[in-house]
């Protein structure tokens, strides 16, 4: 992931607050060892990325899950890194981007376990660029989000994008029917 809740791409480990700079004076930060397992590299530098690997991400929801909540909640774990093997498998292109296995996840847990705490540790990013959005009330609780510096040079809603592109992922990676972009839980 990337923004406010960037990870060390190989291991989900959580990155330092001190900001170190690469050979090329990039401002960047290096992943802080903790409890959870993965190979966290020495040295590296990362300001963490749109693709992570599997454990990485399952480390990542492990961490978020435990910010919530006290213990595994009657197998949550072991389905959880059961749907991120078929997402990452499945995944192809820009929906192997961290959002949209991430929302795709959330999606597939949802119908068995209470997972609206997932929409606390993923920032929706531009889908052409992968920059911030910008969100504009549309009245009626309804937002629509365009890209901050407008790189694709139009207005489209980036959620409606974000929205289509897990309910494909969704049904790649799962037997059961996928959600209409409408009825997604997180998007």
């Amino acid at each position: 992931m990337k923004g406010e809740y960037a990870f060390c791409p190989q291991s989900g480990a959580p990155l330092s607050e001190e900001v170190h700079y690469d050979d090329r004076g990039r401002a960047q930060r290096v992943p802080i060892y903790d409890d959870f397992p993965g190979r966290t590299p020495d040295g590296e530098l990362t300001n963490g990325s749109l693709r992570s690997a599997r454990v990485a991400l399952f480390n990542h929801f492990r961490r978020s899950y435990r910010r919530h909540h006290d213990e595994d909640d009657g197998g949550l774990f072991s389905k959880a890194a059961l749907g991120l093997t078929r997402l990452k498998r499945a995944a192809e292109g820009d929906t192997e981007w961290d959002m949209y296995v991430w929302y795709a996840l959330a999606e597939w847990l949802h119908g068995e376990y209470d997972v609206r705490w997932m929409h606390a540790h993923v920032e929706p990013r531009c889908p052409d660029c992968a920059g911030q959005l910008q969100y504009e009330s549309l009245g009626d609780g309804d937002y629509r989000a365009t890209c901050a510096t407008n790189c694709a040079g139009h207005h489209g809603d980036s959620l409606a994008t974000i929205a289509d592109a897990v309910c494909t992922l969704y049904a790649g990676a799962f037997d059961d029917p996928a959600p209409a972009p409408t009825d997604l839980l997180l998007v």
